[in-house]
């Protein structure tokens, strides 16, 4: 069995809090995390992932799979949950997009994620980009024609006037982000071994703060990359590269073990959030007073942040208590 990398779980770990507090009433607080905050995930998966010694189809199919349980099984459990069993909600988790439209394009975006479900179409979009990034690692003899493919796709589907199914518009772009995670770990791989900052470190964090002001609006699940996709490119691989770093230097500590558990049920997490998300916000609008000073209402974030975590977290320690539910969800 591979070995688990402790500071990639706590990497994914930072990476859950930044992506749910971008879900929360007060958003702007994780403004700088918003270029990577969602491709850590691919860059950590392309950073632990290989050829497997089993062919292309047997790999994806497994990998699919993993992913398409705990989408099915959360989806059914938010329709019931919200009551909502409209044909655009069903037909939502099919197309498994936020909306069809993009921001700004028409009047009515004509949103398809109703049930509390929009987290998830980063595991649809995963599917996409592993298919893609297999394809990489299986013919390596034409691996730049694809990537130069993969980014001929990703630029013309901004002109697109809907956003595509499965995130078959994005998942390109991602594939090319898991794949930098491989080459990474292949051609440096003792960048993350010691405390002291590799020069790739330094540079990463450099770029990253000059890239900063170039990554407004970014939101991949709406196919918005700021200001152009290779200042979001440069900024996902930069701000996954300081992010992972930073969970070197906490890793053995109390604050890393308890982050690196949130990683490691970041999947849950990810998929129930929104359901405990209300329910902070209902908690919080009932123990604080209506009108408050900004530096106070940030605090209705926080609670909401923390119903997610802990109640993503324990749900999953429930699910994993029982083997048969285990095996039907993950």
């Amino acid at each position: 069995m591979k070995q688990r990398l402790e500071y990639i779980d706590i990497a994914k770990g930072l990476g859950i809090i930044f992506a749910t507090l971008c879900h929360t009433e007060h958003w702007e607080l994780a403004y700088y995390t918003l270029a990577f905050n969602i491709p850590i995930f691919f860059f950590c998966s392309g950073y632990t992932s290989s050829k497997k010694d089993i062919n292309l189809t047997i790999c994806f199919g497994r990998q699919a799979i993993k992913l398409l349980k705990p989408y099915l099984f959360f989806n059914i459990l938010l329709l019931f949950y919200f009551h909502d069993f409209s044909l655009r909600a069903i037909f939502g988790i099919f197309y498994s997009r936020y909306c069809l439209f993009p921001f700004g394009t028409v009047t009515d975006i004509f949103p398809l994620f109703i049930v509390g479900n929009y987290p998830m179409w980063f595991l649809t979009c995963m599917v996409v980009a592993y298919l893609l990034y297999d394809l990489l690692i299986y013919y390596p003899k034409y691996q730049y024609w694809l990537i130069a493919t993969y980014l001929v796709i990703t630029t013309c589907a901004t002109f697109l006037p809907i956003l595509l199914p499965w995130s078959l518009d994005t998942a390109p772009l991602t594939a090319i982000i898991m794949f930098c995670g491989t080459q990474i770990r292949k051609y440096v791989p003792n960048i993350f071994s010691n405390r002291k900052p590799h020069i790739l470190i330094l540079l990463s964090f450099i770029s990253y703060c000059v890239l900063i002001p170039f990554c407004d609006g970014i939101n991949i699940s709406i196919r918005n990359y700021g200001s152009s996709i290779l200042t979001y490119f440069l900024a996902a691989i930069c701000g996954s590269i300081v992010l992972i770093y930073v969970a070197r230097l906490i890793q053995k500590t109390i604050l890393g073990t308890i982050i690196k558990q949130i990683g490691n049920h970041s999947m849950t997490i990810f998929c129930i959030e929104i359901p405990f998300i209300l329910l902070g916000k209902q908690f919080s609008n009932s123990i604080l007073p209506d009108m408050l000073p900004l530096h106070f209402a940030v605090l209705t974030s926080f609670i909401q942040l923390t119903f997610a975590l802990a109640g993503g977290y324990l749900f999953s320690i429930l699910l994993h208590k029982n083997k048969y539910i285990q095996k039907i969800v993950f």
